[in-house]
């Protein structure tokens, strides 16, 4: 879990998250050479809820980010996604966590971190979690489309008209 004092550092890595998403989100660097996120962002991320941050380390140094969010299914307007979830995983209740941004710099890519966090967050009775990728970025559905069956865990791709901005998995923990 991320502390206050990592904002500096949380800020620096989402405006690499940020460059690496302009490939495909046509995001622009403001006037000061900054994406759209400032460190008052990261600030209040962590102060707010720090719970939900966690940096990821690699051989005693910092390798990317996780960013989880918690989601309340009975306040979700859209009863098709609460009806394909209740489908997946009966019972899972309105409680879902979901992996919302998870990002790796490219030097510590192809090692399976993304994989090992996200195996690691899935821990057995932590019940129904959600992977979302931005529709418009294809790499990353495409990585989680070959990553998800080496996690050994259940899971499904959620109909793509359920999310006009998200693709989506859904993933069961394993059982306590």
């Amino acid at each position: 879990m991320a502390e206050c004092g990592d904002a500096d550092l949380l800020f620096q890595l989402m405006q690499y998250y940020y460059f690496e998403a302009s490939a495909w989100s046509g995001e622009q660097v403001g006037r000061d050479g900054l994406y759209d996120y400032d460190r008052a962002d990261a600030i209040a991320m962590l102060e707010t809820g720090p719970e939900r941050v966690r940096l990821l380390e690699c051989d005693g140094g910092v390798v990317g980010f996780v960013l989880l969010d918690d989601l309340d299914l009975s306040s979700v307007g859209d009863a098709s996604l609460r009806d394909c979830l209740d489908a997946f995983l009966p019972g899972a209740g309105h409680r879902v966590r979901e992996v919302a941004d998870l990002f790796v710099l490219p030097t510590w890519r192809r090692r399976g971190l993304a994989v090992e966090t996200v195996r690691r967050l899935l821990v057995p009775g932590s019940g129904l979690w959600l992977i979302a990728t931005f529709r418009d970025d294809l790499k990353a559905h495409a990585y989680w489309q070959r990553a998800l069956p080496r996690l050994g865990l259940r899971y499904i791709s959620l109909p793509d008209e359920l999310d006009a901005r998200f693709r989506l998995f859904a993933l069961a923990a394993p059982l306590a």
